[in-house]
């Protein structure tokens, strides 16, 4: 089955994301930090990884740059509370990023993004 890695501090948004995932026929791992990682989890390749960016300790675009680097997949979609353009630019910059929903977010467009990759 098909995995994704749901990376979300806020634990509403984390349920709603995980809910959104499995019933979309995803297998889901739904966790509040990178603490909470595994080396399993760290030898999957998630077909996503939906992560918010703001966490204690670690700016936004290195956690970013942390989670591709550790953790294999083929889509990352970041869903935050962080909607300036400033970072939405900065994140897009990066290679490899999939989409970028700032709260309030499209559960809609999300689940598109999902289905339209998978």
């Amino acid at each position: 089955m098909r995995k994704v890695l749901v990376i979300q501090e806020d634990i509403i948004i984390l349920k709603i994301l995980e809910r959104l995932v499995t019933v979309n026929h995803f297998d889901c791992k739904a966790i509040r930090s990178l603490d909470a990682l595994t080396i399993e989890d760290q030898e999957s390749d998630f077909e996503f990884i939906i992560t918010d960016i703001l966490f204690e300790g670690i700016a936004p675009l290195e956690f970013v740059a942390q989670v591709q680097e550790v953790i294999p997949h083929k889509n990352l979609l970041v869903v935050t509370n962080m909607g300036q353009d400033k970072i939405k630019k900065e994140i897009f910059a990066l290679k490899d990023i999939t989409g970028f929903y700032a709260v309030p977010i499209d559960l809609d467009e999300i689940e598109s993004t999902i289905q339209a990759y998978s």
